[in-house]
């Protein structure tokens, strides 16, 4: 591990323990995008974001949900899913991902925002 990740996970334990998952500004998580969606999942969770967990519209998505409990929904003609996490003061994070399977998920975009009550 390189001395400049090193002090930036370092920076992040520290502000995770001193902020319980504080709002980040949103061009904090540019560096996901792109990256498999696992990774930036766990770094997310790792930050202190929860998952945001709501039933997904339709049964193949309430499937994915017992792996991704965030993930809010998918539409199969682009391969896109959405998914949300939460911090401890109720901000949330959008994260979007895309691929032709679960396994080939890549993050595509990440905003600071709340899924749309329905």
């Amino acid at each position: 591990m390189n001395v400049t990740r090193l002090i930036m996970a370092l920076s992040m334990a520290l502000a995770v323990g001193t902020a319980a998952a504080a709002p980040q500004p949103t061009n904090t998580w540019d560096n996901l995008v792109g990256m498999k969606y696992a990774k930036a999942r766990k770094e997310v969770i790792d930050a202190g974001w929860r998952a945001d967990h709501r039933d997904a519209s339709s049964e193949w998505e309430r499937q994915l949900q017992g792996q991704f409990p965030e993930l809010r929904s998918c539409e199969a003609a682009s391969g896109q899913c959405t998914h949300f996490f939460v911090s401890y003061d109720g901000i949330c994070l959008k994260v979007v991902t895309e691929g032709e399977s679960v396994a080939a998920f890549k993050v595509r975009s990440v905003a600071q925002g709340c899924p749309k009550q329905q």
